[in-house]
């Protein structure tokens, strides 16, 4: 299963269905920042399963702040960052903690407008950068195994 991971939007939700429509993903997730941008999105790809949380620029929302889901084997957790302390720990502890809480293998996160990828306690730690400068994230499941690739257009 390929996956593509937005965040950070901030109105430029062309650049999201640029990359839907190159990386043909089977579903995404956008993490916060532009949920306006997703009915775009939606419209476009109406199958594409869309996976999203509230940023701390979606005023009015019916996103939750974080979701945790599974896939094909691979558990996901998702939120914005804003709540989770990701500008200001460079470890991502606490972003580490709540993953793990949620039994999760990777997190997933935004709101600093940086590409990040790393692993702390097993936990596969994913920022896809801001999509409004053209930065996702891509992950591949197979097997319940997942690897992730950072990509910019």
């Amino acid at each position: 299963m390929k996956i593509c991971v937005f965040s950070d939007s901030h109105g430029r939700e062309g650049r999201m269905a640029d990359a839907i429509a190159f990386e043909q993903p089977d579903a995404c997730f956008f993490l916060g920042d532009g949920e306006r941008d997703l009915s775009v999105i939606e419209e476009c790809y109406p199958k594409l399963k869309i996976y999203a949380v509230r940023g701390n620029c979606d005023f009015v929302t019916m996103l939750k702040s974080t979701l945790c889901c599974e896939i094909e084997g691979v558990t996901i957790y998702a939120t914005h960052g804003h709540l989770s302390g990701v500008k200001y720990e460079s470890d991502l502890e606490t972003l580490t903690s709540q993953a793990q809480e949620a039994g999760a293998d990777i997190a997933l996160f935004g709101h600093t407008h940086r590409q990040h990828l790393s692993y702390n306690r097993g936990i596969m730690l994913l920022n896809p950068g801001t999509v409004h400068y053209g930065e996702y994230a891509v992950l591949t499941i197979e097997n319940g195994r997942c690897s992730a690739e950072l990509t910019s257009n």
